[in-house]
């Protein structure tokens, strides 16, 4: 099994949300077993971390809403416009290399 660099590391453990307090789950009012959903995947997970494009999610809304095309095209709509908002200073396109506005 591959170890996680230091790097990685201290992000997953510094996650944030720009989205929501994080003290339960963002679609249910379970406060058990909650996880962290990263709106960016793949490559942009670790900028999802960096700049707080995440969700805290109960395990069970995790494993239903995680695949959903329908919750998924949401959120990157969603996730682009907050990181305009509260990172004037810095160009979504270059950093995610992708446009999710309509």
């Amino acid at each position: 099994m591959k170890k996680k660099s230091n790097k990685l590391r201290r992000l997953e453990n510094n996650r944030f949300s720009l989205f929501d307090s994080g003290d339960k789950c963002h679609y249910c009012p379970s406060k058990y077993n909650l996880t962290w959903h990263e709106i960016f995947s793949g490559k942009n997970r670790q900028n999802s971390m960096k700049y707080g494009l995440c969700l805290r999610l109960c395990l069970n809304c995790h494993r239903k809403l995680q695949e959903d095309y329908n919750f998924n095209s949401y959120w990157h709509i969603k996730g682009q416009q907050e990181f305009i908002e509260h990172y004037p200073d810095l160009d979504f396109l270059s950093i995610f290399r992708r446009n999710y506005l309509p």
